[in-house]
């Protein structure tokens, strides 16, 4: 790939400068027209896929709450039949004991005929409990009473039941012909015996499976879209709506977002679809909508064609025109080589055009010229630049001390009370962050680096006053090697917990959460904190430490030198590409924040 750049350029090179000339105008002709264009298609899709996952996650999300309070009105109706005293004893009577059974469901029975004749899609009311006892109540289905429910593929899951759920549509294997055969969805709720405070019996609600399929075929989404129910806990899917098989590999994609209800985009079988779910919580399941992305599919496709015409008509235009405008064009370079070379020769005169193609000593000169300015300009960045790194070493090295000599209160306090384990910790943290401080790195190191003195900075500060601060890390992995100054975030640390943490506190009451992340040709790193945060007056005057550039007049600064001497190494080594914020943590109400952001580059920002 590298050779054949090369070989583009040099032949670009061997071109005329009328050739020249002639490939900058179509590419200055069909890039403007082909970017404009892409990045048109590009926001189609996007404000087209957001605009339909709006409608269609409102749409599910009103079917999932239609279907969920449907079950809650079903549970609720259960719930008076299930404290029914009557209902209670029938619990525990034996499963021999048809009399008892029989005196006991003229209580409870008409509750549950009440609840059949108001729901016309219930096709039976089941009870099953670990005893072995069998009873039914349906107006429209004979059950066979010795069929065996427990060694049944779909209700020998109901006996290890606890809680409300829903089983995928089945058939009615336990009806007497011609029912036997129709697909029902069973509602589980779990009877609690009030003596025995344990479930041991259960009632199943077995709903017509058609007249769910057609509630749900009456929301549509698009032509081609579907609604579909997910188990979260088995990876099943169940297909209510038009007949159809569903895309393969949809259940993994459910599985890999289902922590997360926004929509997505998934990729099956070589089509695009745009995935929707809400999920139903009395049935444990989730409702799924899906629809394929064909009509803005079909609109890129009708863009991407518009494209190539208008590239086309804009190559003929170039064609017709570039020719004659060249002439143009060349007549001033002429003119312009004829000027430079008398002024090589010490001669101003008028500029006047010539015949002769003199641009390689123009370009000759023009880069001499360049050259001379270059490494002028280099020789004084290099003065520059070696007085600020002098500076920026002295500016590091004021933090240094204070931080050690309180390390060393701390070990020797630790050793009085002879607790070698964590005097030997704290001198590992101390040699790890003095080796960091005075190895010849010019003052940089990587943000991973910086990352851990500063979780070694905290790990000391649990030892002085006994207690772990509660710290959050929130690092972009793509900026763990980005060339940082060191000793840049350790004293934003230290100046929240000196100003927002206390022994004395809770730990809910204070909270440290440092935040790097990308943004754009920039990267943003936060320290926030929920604290008491800083007093007002102290507060003012950091606001206008960034608002005087870091050249403050207030005399508290000569005494509070560690967060002016941060901003100044920045200011030295960003100069205006950076920006530092000081202010309350809003979002928490209380707190102090601090964002500072930084260019985005791999260049050194001290040395040239």
């Amino acid at each position: 790939m590298l050779q054949r750049f090369k070989t583009m350029v040099r032949k670009f090179r061997a071109l005329s400068l009328r050739g020249k000339l002639f490939v900058l105008l179509i590419l200055l002709s069909l890039v403007p027209t082909l970017t404009v264009s892409f990045i048109s298609q590009y926001l189609i899709v996007r404000s087209s896929t957001n605009y339909t996952a709006a409608i269609s996650s409102q749409l599910i999300e009103y079917m999932a709450n239609e279907i969920n309070n449907y079950f809650i009105g079903m549970n609720e109706t259960l719930n008076t039949v299930v404290i029914n005293s009557e209902f209670q004893k029938f619990l525990s009577v034996p499963k021999d004991s048809v009399p008892d059974q029989s005196g006991y469901s003229i209580s409870f029975r008409p509750l549950l005929q009440l609840l059949i004749q108001s729901k016309k899609e219930i096709l039976s009311v089941l009870y099953l409990d670990s005893l072995g006892k069998v009873y039914s109540e349906s107006q429209k289905v004979h059950i066979q009473y010795e069929y065996p429910f427990q060694k049944d593929p779909v209700f020998s899951q109901v006996f290890g039941m606890t809680k409300e759920g829903l089983l995928a549509p089945h058939p009615m294997n336990y009806a007497v012909t011609p029912s036997a055969g129709q697909q029902v969805v069973t509602f589980v709720k779990p009877v609690i015996d009030l003596q025995q405070k344990s479930v041991g019996s259960w009632l199943l609600i077995e709903i017509d499976a058609a007249w769910l399929q057609k509630m749900m075929d009456h929301t549509k989404l698009g032509q081609d879209g579907r609604m579909v129910m997910y188990n979260r806990e088995t990876g099943e899917l169940v297909n209510f709506g038009e007949a159809g098989t569903l895309p393969e590999g949809l259940s993994g994609q459910l599985k890999d977002h289902s922590r997360s209800p926004e929509p997505f985009l998934a990729t099956l079988e070589g089509n695009r679809y745009q995935v929707m779910s809400h999920p139903i919580p009395l049935g444990g399941w989730t409702l799924v909508g899906i629809s394929q992305l064909d009509e803005v599919s079909k609109g890129i496709e009708q863009a991407q064609t518009i494209t190539y015409i208008v590239a086309a008509i804009s190559l003929m235009l170039a064609l017709l025109i570039a020719f004659p405008v060249m002439g143009a064009v060349l007549k001033p370079l002429y003119r312009l080589k004829s000027g430079m070379q008398m002024l090589g020769r010490g001669t101003s005169v008028p500029i006047e055009h010539s015949a002769q193609d003199e641009i390689g000593f123009l370009i000759n000169t023009y880069n001499r010229m360049l050259d001379d300015l270059e490494i002028l300009r280099k020789e004084v960045l290099r003065s520059k630049l070696s007085e600020k790194e002098k500076e920026l070493l002295q500016l590091q090295a004021q933090i240094n001390p204070h931080f050690l000599f309180n390390t060393l209160e701390t070990i020797e306090s630790y050793s009085l009370h002879n607790d070698g384990e964590a005097v030997s910790d704290m001198l590992q943290c101390v040699s790890r962050m003095m080796r960091y401080n005075v190895r010849k790195d010019r003052g940089l190191a990587r943000l991973e680096e910086e990352l851990e003195y500063t979780s070694d900075f905290l790990h000391i500060h649990s030892y002085r006053y006994g207690r772990r601060v509660q710290a959050d890390f929130a690092i972009a992995p793509e900026l763990l090697d980005a060339p940082v100054m060191k000793l840049s975030i350790q004293p934003f640390v230290e100046n929240s917990l000196k100003y927002g943490w206390s022994p004395l506190a809770d730990d809910d009451d204070f909270r440290l959460r440092i935040s790097v992340q990308p943004d754009g040709d920039h990267w943003v790193f936060t320290v926030a904190d929920n604290g008491s945060g800083m007093p007002e007056d102290v507060l003012q005057r950091m606001e206008n430490l960034a608002a005087a550039g870091g050249e403050p007049s207030d005399p508290y600064f000569s005494r509070h030198t560690g967060i002016l001497s941060v901003y100044r190494r920045y200011e030295l080594a960003y100069g205006e590409r950076f920006s530092m914020r000081i202010g309350r943590n809003r979002p928490e109400g209380r707190g102090t924040l601090v964002q500072v952001r930084l260019p985005r580059s791999g260049d050194n920002p001290v040395m040239p």
